[in-house]
């Protein structure tokens, strides 16, 4: 009997013992496996991948190098609006439109540059830089492709008696613009065929600018 129960006492011990060792085993698999689980995750948004996933997403403030500009078509604006500009003749606006070739997103916020460039005859100024009108620039996010504009509006003086003799027809040859925050410009023809209000004595041109404004 004694020899029976010491039998049954270390075959207790022993099943004790493969049990914590079977814990103990599968305790230490896990934290094993917990690295790759979480680095998988991590790909996924987790704290080392993301930076370099998001990267492409989010490029800081576009740079003139990620953007190509170029004109729309042109609206003419409707008559009841026309006398802000405080000059004769027929008010359009166009967009300028900023397209993303940078294979990464970026944001635009603010008025940019618009330097209407064109022919000089006496004294005229043949280079206008465009104020800004009123609005407040909001933060706008270009993906890859996408695009954003700047709506020019101006001023045709054809067949409208100019309010000064300073003013004459003048037909820009491009515009000369920079993203917001940048100082490398970009050349843009002037594709529209329509004179421009500028005056000579001035140095002004009858036309403004709107903030960076989403699509195009």
């Amino acid at each position: 009997m004694l020899l029976a129960t010491g039998a049954l006492v270390v075959a207790a011990v022993a099943a004790c013992g493969g049990s914590q060792t079977a814990s103990g085993s599968s305790a230490g698999s896990a934290p094993a496996e917990a690295p790759a689980n979480s680095q998988s995750q991590s790909g996924a948004g987790g704290a080392g991948q993301p930076a370099t996933a998001k990267a492409p997403q989010n490029g800081g403030a576009c740079r003139s190098a990620d953007l190509k500009a170029a004109l729309g078509a042109k609206q003419e604006v409707p008559t009841d609006v026309q006398g802000q500009l405080g000059a004769a003749g027929t008010h359009y606006k166009v967009n300028l439109v900023w397209t993303n070739h940078s294979g990464h997103s970026c944001t635009m916020q603010g008025f940019g540059g618009v330097d209407v460039v064109g022919p000089g005859q006496g004294s005229n100024h043949p280079t206008f830089s465009l104020p800004r009108m009123g609005e407040t620039p909001a933060v706008v996010k270009l993906a890859a492709g996408g695009t954003a504009h700047t709506t020019i509006n101006y001023i045709d003086p054809s067949g409208v008696q100019p309010d000064s003799q300073a003013a004459q027809l003048w037909t820009p040859t491009h515009l000369s613009v920079t993203p917001p925050n940048e100082t490398t410009h970009l050349s843009v023809p002037w594709t529209l065929g329509t004179p421009f209000y500028q005056d000579s004595e001035a140095g002004i041109a009858a036309a403004g600018i709107s903030p960076v404004i989403a699509g195009s």
